[in-house]
C-alpha cells in the first residue's frame, strides 16, 4: 500500500570531521581553519574588507562606510594639527619671555646689590664716625685719668717731703748715717724736679691737646652733618628704586610661578629617568671608593727595600746618638748640682766673715769713741787701762789677720774647687764659674770700699751742716711751686667738667635732632609710597580693563572654529560608540560559538577546539580593552579640553578653579557687554557605563546676558 521507505529519517551529515581526522599533537595553530564550519564563515579574511568591522580587526583609522566619520576625523587632524601649532607658538613665546624675565631679573639684581652696597658703604662711614667721637671721649678720658694721678704723684712727694724733712731732723742726732741723707734728699730733690718738669710738659701738652680736640670735633660734627644729608638723599633715591624694583619682581614672579608649573610636569616625567640615572652613579662611585681604597691600601702597603733599610740604618744611629746625648745630660746635670751646692755654702762662709767683719768695726768705733773722751777729760790714768786697751787693740789685730787668712783660704778653696770643676764640666759649666768669680771679686771690693767710707765719715759730718741750710731754702721753694701747681691742676678741673658738660648737651641735641628728623623723613617715605601704590593699581585697572574689552571681542571671532571642532569630536565619539557595539556583538556571537564548541560529543577535538577559541577569546578581549582605554583617554582629553576652553571664553569662572596670577584685582564700575559677545555652557552628564554613551549638550553656544564683574572673573593677564 505505501512504499517502501527508511524506517528513521536520514541524518544530517555533519560539517564536523571524524574522530581520526587530525592530529591531537600536531602544533599547527592553523588547523582550526580546516574543518567544521569556520571554512565558510572566513572570519579571519585579510584580504577582503567586512562591512561590519570585528573585534580583531577592529581600527580606530579604518575608513567606515559612512561619510561623516571620516569627514570628522579628517577635520580633527586638522584641528589638532592647528592646535599642536599654537602650543608651539605659546611655548616658544613663553620661552622668549622666561629669558627676558630671567635678564630683567638679574638686571634687577644687580641694581639691588649696588643699592644696598651704597646703603652699606654709607652705614660704615657713619659707624666710622662715631668710632671716631668715641676715641675723642676715650682720650679725654684718659686725660682725666692722667690729672688723677699727677694728683697722687703730688700727694706722694707731699708725703717725701715730710719724711725728708724727719730725716733731716734725725741727721743731726746721727752724723753716721748723714751721707746716706744726703744722697737720698739730693735723689729726691733731683727727682722732684724732674717730676715738677714733667708736670709742667704734660699739663701744657694737655692744653694744646684739648684746644685740638675741640677744633677737631667741631669739624666732625661739621662733617657728620653734611654726610648725612647725603646719605639721606641718597637713601630715598635707593629706597625709590627698590620700591619699583619690587614691583617688577612680583609681576615675574607671577610669570615664573606660571612658568613653574609647567615645569613642574617636565619634572615628574623626568623624575624616573633622574632616579635611575642616581642608582647608576651611586653603584659607579661605590665601584670607584672600593677601587680607590684598595689601591689607597696598596700604595701605603708597599715601600722601597732600599729606602726600608736606609731608614732602619737612619734610626738605629739617632738612637745611638740619643742615648748618648742622655749620658752628657745627666753628668752634667750632676755637675751642676754639685756647683750649685758649693756656691751655696761658699756664699755662706762669705757673708759670715761681713757680719764678722762688721762686728770688728763697731768695736773699733767704740774703743776709738773711748780713746777720744779719755783724751777730752784729761784725766791721769794709770798704766794698765792703756795696757788692756792695747791688748784688746793686738787681739783685735790677730783676728782681723785671722779673718783675712781664712777669707784668702775660702778663695783659695773657691778658686781650686773651680778649677776642678772646670776640668769635669763641659764649656758651658764655664760661664757660670766666671759669674760667680766676678761676684766674689766684687764682694773683695765691696770689703775696700767699706773701709775707705769708714775713713771719709767724719768729713762728711762736717758737710752735712752746710747742706741742711741750703736744702731749707730749697724745701720752702718746693712748697711754693706745690701750691701753684695744685691751683693750676684745680682750674684745669674745673675746666675738664666744663668741657665734658658741653660734650653731653651737643651729643643729646645731636641725637633729639636726627629722630626728628627721622620721623619726618619715614612720614614722608609711607606718603610716597601709598600715592605711588595707589598710582600702580590705577593704571594697571585701566589697561586691565581696555585689554579685556580688546581681547573679548578677538575671542569672539574665534569661538566658531571652536564650535566646528568640537562638534567634529562629538562625531568621533558616537563613531567609536557604535564601533563599541559591533564589539559586543561579536563578543556575544564568539561566546555562543564556545557554547556549541563545548557541546561537541569528541573529547579531544573539543578540547582542542576549546582551547584554540579560548586562545582566540583573550587575545579578543586584550584587544578591546585597549581599545576601550584608548577610547577613555581620549575622551578625557577631549573634555579636558572642552573645560580648558570653556574656561578661557567664559567671564565666570569659580574661585577654586581661577589660574592664580600676582595682579592684583580692583573695585570697578560695571561695563556693558556687546550683544555679540558669547557665553559656552557645558554640561557634561558622566562617563560611558555599559557600553552606552550619553553625549552631553555643549554643542550650542548662546549668547551671555550683560553681567557685572564679580571677585572671582578673570583678567587678561590669567587668560595669557
Amino acid at each position: 500500500m505505501f512504499p517502501k521507505g527508511p524506517r528513521f529519517p536520514a541524518t544530517k551529515v555533519s560539517d564536523v570531521p571524524g574522530p581520526n581526522a587530525y592530529n591531537p599533537q600536531d602544533p599547527e595553530y592553523d588547523a582550526y581553519k580546516r574543518g567544521a564550519f569556520l571554512e565558510k564563515t572566513n572570519r579571519f579574511a585579510k584580504d577582503e574588507a567586512d562591512d561590519v568591522p570585528g573585534p580583531s580587526t577592529y581600527n580606530t583609522d579604518s575608513k567606515g562606510t559612512d561619510g561623516k566619520p571620516s569627514l570628522g576625523s579628517k577635520t580633527t587632524a586638522d584641528r589638532y594639527a592647528m592646535l599642536q601649532r599654537k602650543v608651539e607658538d605659546l611655548e616658544r613665546v613663553h620661552a622668549e619671555g622666561k629669558k627676558a624675565h630671567r635678564l630683567e631679573v638679574e638686571r634687577l639684581k644687580l641694581d639691588l646689590s649696588r643699592a644696598q652696597k651704597s646703603a652699606t658703604e654709607h652705614s660704615e662711614r657713619a659707624d666710622k664716625l662715631k668710632k671716631h667721637n668715641d676715641m675723642r671721649e676715650s682720650r679725654v678720658q684718659e686725660l682725666k685719668k692722667t690729672t688723677s694721678a699727677e694728683q697722687g704723684e703730688l700727694r706722694e712727694l707731699r708725703t717725701k717731703l715730710k719724711a725728708s724733712e724727719h730725716e733731716r731732723a734725725q741727721l743731726s742726732s746721727k752724723q753716721g748715717e748723714a751721707s746716706e741723707a744726703r744722697k737720698a734728699l739730693q735723689a729726691a730733690e733731683t727727682r722732684r724736679r724732674e717730676d715738677v718738669r714733667e708736670r709742667d710738659k704734660k699739663i701744657s701738652d694737655l692744653e694744646k691737646t684739648l684746644s685740638t680736640e675741640r677744633k677737631k670735633r667741631e669739624l666732625v660734627e661739621a662733617r657728620l652733618a653734611e654726610v648725612k644729608g647725603k646719605v639721606d638723599g641718597e637713601v630715598q633715591e635707593s629706597r625709590a628704586a627698590v620700591s619699583d624694583l619690587k614691583a617688577r619682581l612680583q609681576e615675574y614672579e607671577a610669570q615664573a610661578r606660571s612658568a613653574r608649573t609647567a615645569l613642574e610636569s617636565l619634572q615628574a616625567q623626568t623624575a624616573d629617568k633622574e632616579e635611575d640615572m642616581l642608582e647608576k652613579l651611586e653603584q659607579h662611585r661605590a665601584l670607584l671608593t672600593r677601587v680607590a681604597q684598595e689601591y689607597g691600601r696598596l700604595a701605603s702597603a708597599t715601600v722601597l727595600k732600599a729606602q726600608h733599610d736606609q731608614l732602619k740604618h737612619e734610626s738605629a744611629i739617632l738612637q745611638m746618638r740619643i742615648l748618648k746625648l742622655e749620658r752628657k745630660l745627666a753628668n752634667t746635670e750632676g755637675q751642676v748640682i754639685e756647683l750649685a751646692n758649693l756656691v751655696r755654702q761658699t756664699r755662706e762662709e762669705n757673708q759670715f766673715l761681713s757680719a764678722r767683719l762688721q762686728e770688728v768695726d763697731q768695736e773699733a768705733l767704740y774703743y776709738s769713741q773711748r780713746l777720744a773722751e779719755v783724751a777730752k777729760e784729761g784725766l791721769p790714768s794709770p798704766s794698765y787701762p792703756y795696757q788692756t786697751l792695747e791688748a784688746d787693740m793686738a787681739t783685735i789685730a790677730e783676728q782681723l789677720r785671722d779673718s783675712e787668712i781664712v777669707m784668702r783660704r775660702a778663695i783659695h778653696a773657691d778658686l781650686i774647687a773651680w778649677a776642678e770643676l772646670d776640668r769635669l764640666r763641659c764649656q758651658s759649666a764655664i760661664a757660670h764659674s766666671s759669674t760667680l768669680l766676678a761676684a766674689l771679686d766684687g764682694a773683695d771690693k765691696q770689703a775696700q770700699k767699706l773701709a775707705a767710707e769708714h775713713h771719709a765719715v767724719e768729713n762728711r759730718c762736717t758737710e752735712l751742716n752746710s747742706m741742711l741750710e741750703t736744702l731749707r731754702a730749697e724745701h720752702a721753694a718746693v712748697e711754693g711751686r706745690l701750691a701753684e701747681t695744685s691751683t693750676a691742676l684745680d682750674i684745669s678741673k674745673a675746666a675738664e667738667v666744663d668741657l665734658k658738660r658741653q660734650l653731653e648737651d651737643a651729643r643729646v641735641r645731636a641725637l633729639t635732632d636726627m629722630s626728628k628728623v627721622q620721623q619726618m623723613l619715614q612720614k614722608e617715605r609711607e606718603g610716597s609710597k601709598r600715592l605711588a601704590e595707589a598710582a600702580h593699581k590705577s593704571r594697571i585697572a585701566e589697561e586691565a580693563l581696555q585689554m579685556e574689552i580688546e581681547q573679548l571681542s578677538a575671542e569672539l571671532a574665534e569661538a566658531e572654529r571652536y564650535q566646528d571642532a568640537y562638534n567634529s569630536l562629538v562625531e568621533e565619539v558616537d563613531a567609536l560608540v557604535a564601533r563599541n557595539a559591533l564589539a559586543e556583538e561579536e563578543a556575544a556571537h564568539l561566546s555562543r560559538f564556545n557554547a556549541e564548541i563545548v557541546g561537541h560529543n569528541n573529547p579531544a577535538q573539543r578540547i582542542m577546539y576549546v582551547e584554540k577559541i579560548r586562545r582566540e577569546m583573550h587575545e579578543t578581549k586584550q584587544e578591546l580593552l585597549m581599545c576601550t582605554r584608548e577610547r577613555d583617554s581620549i575622551q578625557m582629553q577631549n573634555e579636558d579640553l572642552q573645560h580648558e576652553l570653556l574656561m578661557y571664553k567664559s567671564v565666570a569662572v569659580p574661585t577654586e578653579m581661577k589660574p592664580r596670577t600676582m595682579v592684583t584685582r580692583i573695585a570697578r564700575t560695571t561695563m556693558p557687554i556687546r550683544n555679540d559677545s558669547l557665553n559656552c555652557r557645558a554640561t557634561a552628564e558622566g562617563p560611558v557605563r555599559d557600553g552606552q554613551v550619553h553625549t552631553s549638550g555643549m554643542r550650542k553656544f548662546e549668547t551671555a546676558p550683560e553681567v557685572e564683574d564679580r571677585p572671582g572673573d578673570m583678567t587678561l593677564e590669567e587668560i595669557m
